[in-house]
């Protein structure tokens, strides 16, 4: 959410058109969109701790690549790479589901749910006054900061999950589902814009509900 109040300044700073600026949240959602089901799901094959990492890693890298960026590509292509810290929510819930002891499982991932919102009201204000004070940059500085210390956090104390679900990597899956939701996010975000019956919207629509069938009868026949 940190990036929602300096999209003005980014736009004033940039000469960019404030329908430009604003993919810097929708390639943030399309992105997070499609990998956080693939990431969850890979955490239970080969270890939620081990993605969590992962993604903790790849957040880290999208804020570098926008603090370094000073060109709006930049700052987009360094939003759609954090959004690949999309599924750290799932897996940390997924780790507490395997790791707590089951009285307590309910209460973590309450605890962790409200800290996920109250975070995000947080960064809204934090940001305003960032901007204000230091720039846009020091948003994405003190995001990298929190990345690295969390990713530190869990490297040293989360345990690596016991569950494995033993299965294949199901990629042709994947493409299909990426194909589904990327068009439908696209239209679904950028619909006021274009014109919810606009060729472009419809499109989007048509291609998303055609990829979707395709989706289902590959899953249907699909074991893993």
């Amino acid at each position: 959410t940190m990036v929602v109040p300096a999209l003005p300044e980014i736009q004033r700073d940039l000469g960019a058109r404030a329908t430009d600026v604003t993919w810097l949240v929708t390639g943030f959602l399309l992105v997070s969109s499609v990998t956080t089901p693939i990431l969850g799901r890979l955490g239970d094959m080969y270890g939620k701790e081990r993605l969590l990492l992962a993604s903790l890693a790849a957040f880290a890298a999208g804020n570098l690549i926008a603090a370094l960026g000073h060109t709006l590509p930049v700052y987009i292509g360094g939003r759609a790479i954090q959004g690949l810290g999309g599924a750290i929510l799932p897996l940390a819930i997924g780790i507490i589901r395997d790791e707590f002891p089951r009285e307590r499982v309910a209460m973590g991932i309450g605890l962790i749910s409200a800290m996920f919102g109250i975070g995000g009201g947080v960064g809204l204000v934090v940001s305003g006054l960032l901007v204000d004070g230091l720039g846009v940059d020091s948003i994405f500085w003190l995001s990298l900061l929190v990345s690295v210390i969390a990713a530190v956090a869990t490297w040293r104390f989360v345990p690596e999950s016991p569950i494995r679900v033993r299965a294949r990597v199901d990629y042709t899956g994947a493409l299909l589902m990426t194909a589904t939701l990327v068009p439908l996010l696209l239209g679904v975000s950028e619909g006021n814009r274009w014109g919810w019956t606009s060729p472009a919207v419809l499109g989007c629509f048509a291609v998303a509900a055609a990829m979707l069938a395709l989706f289902s009868v590959w899953e249907l026949r699909t074991t893993d």
